[in-house]
């Protein structure tokens, strides 16, 4: 700002200083063509006053040398130039130059004048004789008869003629001097009144540029500037709130984005990470926060996401596929990449959005499985039923030792289809969330007891040991049957796949507020591939023997989500030729998390 003060104050100095010389030149012209047109006056009466002295002396042209003496004695009255020049040009008398050495005068303006007819003639210009700048008057000279015998001239110099005095000119300079103080003065004042409510709004600025919009302008100038200054006083109110809402903005999109099952990354135009989700870390398996600001190529080891990230940064353009990620375990996961406006204008971020599907994937495949294994399930029933009736209906009624056999065969399959659609309607239930409860309170030892009661002869037909162990009274809120169905699933799984003289215990305990229920057999247990599929539906370790032991293949399913319905969940620990454990953790007070959701 005090760069702009110098300059206004310079400015103003070089308007004022054209300004004065401007003035000093017009009001000398001024005073000079005053005085000059005054002194010309005077020199035209004195001219007449000579002229009329001298006319009608003579009688021709020749007689003027007879006038010398005369125009003598006026030059010595007189401090003007006086010149007598014939008809010729020839000059006859100069008072201030001698005759003989002058040169013709007829060429000079004032002399041509006079002989083109005019009655006096004017003119100034620089003399050839005396070399300075005079002012020229002459006047025709008259004979007695009245004709122009001669040329009579009057001439003086224009510096005496002007006037200009040295006290006109200390006037000036002390006039200008004053008025160029009074400039100073005044431009200094108004440069500051203006300047330094215009500087307090550049720091105003300056700082609203830095985010600091609690400042605002308090000074008092003109009105205009006092505008201004409440004008950004506005501005940077609403500055003040609109980052304010900005940043809730933002807080409320990290918060979505943070709590999105998607996983998010945004690469700048430079291929640098500069945002990440948790989702992300958890889909790659490792905490990308300290990658920000790196590429992202440090980050993923996919050849197939980063051929697609590629592809979005050259064509600018969404890319989407499906694809694989073989980390810890295999992870597959629907991939878009799309541009959006980077902060910097004319640049593009992308975002990458990882959703993971590998679950869905396997539900499909477990669906998929479903519906070709209970097509293969009802298929062997359904054959069986088909193929006695066929055979009875072509003439085997009439054998009654066949008849009774295949009736029985064919009760036999329709209890085990029958069996297997009610699994099948249960467990559909289950998955809905249909299946009704009845909480109470109940031990679970009296239960299992329930369980060995309808277990105990096929246990005994197996010369099998059923024992319970409690080291304390278990007790839980939950829904008997549900309950009942669980361990009896359990508990006849282990007695069907336990060989003969086998062991089966149930154990009861309380684990962290939870009701743990262990059902433990020593029998041919499960290989550990195999582990991570034993609750899919019709999914057998042995189909053979599973099918020969009367089993849908349905029963851990329905466990798995009975246990799950109970708000609850069931672990595994088996090691093949030494047994298998299931494990059950139930909370010991039932809540319903589906009411308490709505």
């Amino acid at each position: 700002m005090k760069q702009l003060r110098g300059r206004i104050l310079l400015f103003f100095l070089a308007m004022f200083g054209v300004f004065s010389i401007i003035f000093f030149y017009i009001s000398s012209n001024v005073f000079v063509q005053q005085g000059l047109e005054q002194q010309g006056e005077d020199l035209k009466a004195q001219l007449v006053t000579l002229q009329s002295q001298l006319n009608d002396t003579v009688d021709s042209e020749q007689d003027l040398d007879e006038l010398i003496t005369g125009l003598e004695k006026a030059a010595e009255a007189v401090s003007e130039r006086i010149t007598l020049v014939d008809l010729s040009g020839n000059v006859i008398y100069d008072s201030h130059a001698d005759q003989d050495t002058v040169e013709n005068h007829l060429d000079r303006p004032e002399i041509q004048s006079i002989l083109n007819g005019d009655g006096i003639s004017t003119y100034d210009r620089v003399s050839t004789s005396t070399e300075d700048l005079r002012y020229y008057t002459a006047a025709p000279l008259l004979s007695t008869d009245g004709e122009t015998v001669g040329i009579l001239r009057l001439s003086k110099r224009v510096e005496e003629m002007t006037g200009v005095t040295d006290e006109l000119i200390r006037f000036l300079l002390v006039f200008i001097a004053t008025s160029l103080l009074l400039t100073v003065l005044f431009t200094y004042y108004w440069t500051r009144r203006i300047g330094d409510p215009i500087e307090e709004i550049k720091q105003i600025t300056n700082k609203l540029s830095h985010q600091k919009y609690g400042t605002r302008y308090r000074s008092t100038s003109y009105h205009e500037i006092d505008d201004l200054g409440e004008t950004i006083n506005d501005l940077a109110g609403n500055l003040e709130s609109q980052m304010q809402e900005i940043k809730q903005n933002d807080k409320r999109m990290r918060e979505l984005i943070n709590h999105l099952v998607i996983g998010v990354m945004v690469l700048n135009e430079n291929r640098e990470i500069i945002m990440v989700n948790p989702i992300m870390n958890e889909i790659l398996g490792e905490n990308l926060y300290g990658k920000i600001g790196h590429s992202y190529l440090e980050v993923f080891k996919s050849y197939g996401l980063n051929q697609l990230i590629e592809s979005a940064f050259d064509k600018n353009e969404l890319q989407n596929r499906e694809i694989s990620l073989f980390l810890q375990d295999e992870r597959i996961v629907d991939t878009n990449i799309v541009p959006i406006p980077g902060r910097i204008q004319g640049t593009t971020n992308f975002i990458v959005l990882l959703y993971d599907i590998t679950e869905i994937r396997r539900l499909e495949k477990v669906r998929t499985d479903f519906v070709a294994n209970a097509s293969h399930e009802l298929r062997t029933p359904i054959t069986a039923l088909k193929g006695f009736s066929e055979t009875l209906l072509d003439g085997a009624l009439e054998d009654r030792e066949v008849l009774v056999e295949f009736l029985e065969i064919m009760l036999k399959e329709s209890s085990r289809l029958d069996l297997m659609v009610q699994d099948i309607l249960q467990l559909s239930k289950l998955e809905q969330k249909q299946v009704r409860m009845n909480v109470e309170p109940i031990e679970a030892k009296s239960v299992v007891k329930e369980v060995f009661q309808i277990l105990q002869q096929k246990a005994e037909l197996k010369e099998m040991e059923l024992s319970i162990i409690d080291h304390e009274t278990v007790s839980l809120e939950v829904d008997h049957d549900q309950l009942k169905q669980i361990i009896l699933n359990l508990v006849g799984n282990a007695v069907s796949y336990t060989p003969e003289k086998g062991k089966v215990e149930v154990e009861m305990t309380y684990l962290n507020q939870e009701a743990v229920i262990k059902i433990r057999d020593n029998g041919i247990g499960i290989p550990q591939q195999e582990q991570s599929r034993i609750f899919e539906r019709f999914y057998r370790v042995d189909k053979a023997r599973s099918r020969n032991a009367g089993g849908t293949g349905l029963g851990l399913s329905i466990v798995k989500y009975l246990v799950e319905n109970l708000n609850g969940h069931i672990e595994l620990v088996s090691e093949v030729g030494k047994g298998t454990t299931f494990e059950v953790y139930l909370p010991i007070i039932f809540k319903n998390l589906s009411s308490q959701k709505h």
